[in-house]
C-alpha cells in the first residue's frame, strides 16, 4: 500500500547489526554504511523490520528471502512503477544496497527505489495497492 499522510515517527540511533528492528525513523544508506563499518558485511541480511520508516534517497536491491507484509511503499503518483527500476543488462544493480532475508513489516519508505529480479517487480506492479 502507498499513503504519503503517513505519520512522521522519531530519528533514533540503531544497532547497525540488530537482528530485529522495531519502530524509528532511519535512512537505508546510514543503516548499509553503518553496517558495512561495523563488520555486518555488503549486504543487509537476516533482519526483521517492525513499524519502522526507511528514508531514502536510495535503491534498494531486493535479493532473495525478502518479503514485504503490510508495508506502504509511500507516493508514487498513483502509479507503482515510477519506483521500481531494472538493471540493463539483466545482471547487476551496482550502486543498489542489497536486502537478503528481510521482513518488513508494517514499514514506511520514503524515496526508495526498488530493483531486483523481474519476478519481484512484476508482483509489485500487480500486488501493490496506490493510494495517491
Amino acid at each position: 500500500m502507498t499513503d504519503p499522510r503517513a505519520a512522521p515517527t522519531e530519528t533514533r540511533q540503531l544497532d547497525p547489526l540488530a537482528k530485529d528492528i522495531t519502530g524509528g525513523r532511519f535512512t537505508l544508506f546510514d543503516l548499509y554504511r553503518a553496517s558495512v563499518t561495523s563488520g555486518g558485511g555488503a549486504v543487509i541480511e537476516g533482519r526483521t523490520f517492525t513499524d519502522c520508516t526507511i528514508e531514502g534517497p536510495a535503491l534498494m536491491l531486493v535479493l532473495e528471502g525478502t518479503h514485504f507484509e503490510g508495508v506502504n511503499f509511500g507516493p508514487t503518483g498513483g502509479d507503482m512503477r515510477g519506483m521500481l527500476f531494472r538493471s540493463l543488462n539483466g545482471k547487476t544493480a551496482i550502486g543498489a544496497i542489497p536486502v537478503r532475508d528481510c521482513t518488513f513489516r508494517n514499514c514506511q519508505f520514503f524515496s526508495l527505489g526498488i530493483t531486483g529480479a523481474d519476478q519481484l517487480l512484476n508482483a509489485l506492479v500487480e500486488q501493490v495497492r496506490t493510494v495517491d
